[in-house]
């Protein structure tokens, strides 16, 4: 699951490295990140919310910043990523499959995929990142409409929770398969 969060962690990164001006970086991280996330649409068998969230905004991006040079959209590219984020996030959930079902059903047997364990820890750990993307979506407001807060103060929180977001994810999925395990009262446990 964390490869498929590859394109957004290119235009994350790559964004700010001093190379040229931050017109040109953003537009390299963007021709990148939609370059990766071609490459990913080639080989993932995942085609869920992720899949098409991305798809749908690196193309959006690369149309509208790379080939139009779009000022409102350039200067509003960090506020449409994390309302992308956070409609993919809890879409998913809202459509009744959180998005991390997808990748979870690869590592559990079919036979598992309704039990509602399986289906509560996912929705647990989609929670969690979409709690992520939304405080993503304040910290971008804040970075956009209170430019005396430090953007170095922002930066870390991002990060810090966003590393927060990926270590509960490890967490929860290195955690027993709650859902391969028999229901409580069963003679068999």
């Amino acid at each position: 699951m964390m490869l498929s969060f590859a394109p957004w962690l290119v235009l994350k990164i790559v964004c700010v490295l001093p190379f040229a001006d931050p017109l040109t970086m953003l537009k390299a991280a963007l021709v990148i990140a939609f370059a990766v996330s071609l490459c990913q649409s080639l080989r993932s068998k995942v085609r869920g919310f992720i899949f098409w969230g991305t798809i749908f905004f690196f193309s959006f991006s690369f149309v509208t910043v790379v080939l139009m040079s779009n000022i409102w959209v350039i200067g509003h590219l960090g506020m449409l990523s994390q309302l992308n984020m956070n409609v993919m996030a809890w879409g998913s959930m809202l459509f009744k499959r959180p998005f991390t079902i997808d990748y979870a059903k690869q590592c559990v047997p079919q036979q598992f995929w309704t039990h509602p364990r399986f289906l509560r820890k996912n929705y647990i750990i989609t929670g969690v990142w979409g709690v992520y993307f939304l405080l993503g979506l304040a910290l971008t407001e804040i970075r956009v409409y209170e430019p005396h807060v430090s953007h170095v103060l922002i930066e870390i929180l991002d990060n810090a929770s966003m590393i927060g977001a990926m270590l509960f994810t490890c967490h929860m999925s290195k955690q027993p398969k709650s859902a391969q395990l028999p229901p409580e009262g069963d003679a068999a446990a």
